[in-house]
């Protein structure tokens, strides 16, 4: 039995396959999350033909509304059951120590269900590099804050944006210790020093709680494997699909 699995983030949109009976998960398509070429049931269900897919149920976190009404639209048009993260969850299986859990994202939540489960994670940081760089912190299983910052990609677009004379270069990831001109010294400090700064986020975080695993996911953090790895971090880019996994089987439990 296949189930399609979705991941709405506010750049893209993570289509993925879990085959129950292997317990495999697998790729379908990533479109922008702003490309009205796939904001549309149709398309996504033409898409699933051509691919030769058929799902028999379908599990989404999203943290972009207007795609939901798609997602719903889709179920509907290939008759199949739909579950929202968010409304499927029994929070009261979870620990918090928020002001208003019912404000926590979903993608907070999934992900936060997908270590539990995956890592049996009692003490640590998750952080999640996208639109957002976001860590949560975990005591003693317990979701206990976060931290929000602009992403990578959304600080540096501010950057570009506000700077005329910046807009029509590439930038990418440098190895480079100290930039010579403009676009190499804004690569060291947009990509080497975002990663410099979520983690030293994490050290600000291990000198005042108990820190026994540290967890990568997210887009951007595609990026930083290497240098995430060498750190003794777990790099982890399905987690968020981990915890509707989770999530789904605890579905069929009843």
């Amino acid at each position: 039995m296949s189930i399609l699995m979705i991941d709405v983030g506010n750049t893209t949109v993570d289509f993925r396959i879990w085959d129950q009976a292997k317990n495999e998960l697998s790729n379908l398509m990533r479109p922008k999350t702003k490309d009205d070429e796939y904001k549309s049931s149709s398309r996504i269900k033409n898409l699933l033909k051509e691919n030769n897919v058929t799902v028999s149920e379908i599990i989404y976190v999203s943290v972009v509304p207007e795609w939901n009404d798609v997602i719903r639209a889709l179920g509907q048009s290939i008759d199949v059951p739909i579950y929202n993260l968010r409304n499927v969850v029994d929070i009261s299986n979870y620990q918090f120590a928020l002001d208003d859990v019912n404000k926590l994202g979903a993608d907070f939540l999934s992900n936060f269900i997908g270590a539990l489960n995956t890592y049996n994670l009692e003490n640590g940081l998750v952080l999640s590099l996208g639109t957002a760089s976001t860590i949560f912190v975990v005591q003693d299983k317990k979701f206990i804050g976060t931290s929000i910052s602009p992403g990578l990609e959304t600080s540096l677009d501010g950057l570009i944006n506000m700077a005329s004379l910046l807009k029509n270069n590439t930038y990418n990831k440098s190895n480079k210790l100290v930039g010579k001109n403009t676009v190499d010294s804004i690569n060291i400090g947009s990509f080497n020093g975002h990663f410099y700064m979520v983690t030293g986020l994490v050290d600000f975080f291990k000198k005042h709680f108990k820190v026994d695993k540290v967890i990568f996911t997210g887009g951007i953090s595609n990026l930083f494997i290497k240098e995430i790895k060498e750190l003794g971090y777990i790099f982890d880019e399905k987690l968020i699909f981990e915890g509707l996994i989770e999530v789904f089987k605890n579905i069929k439990k009843g």
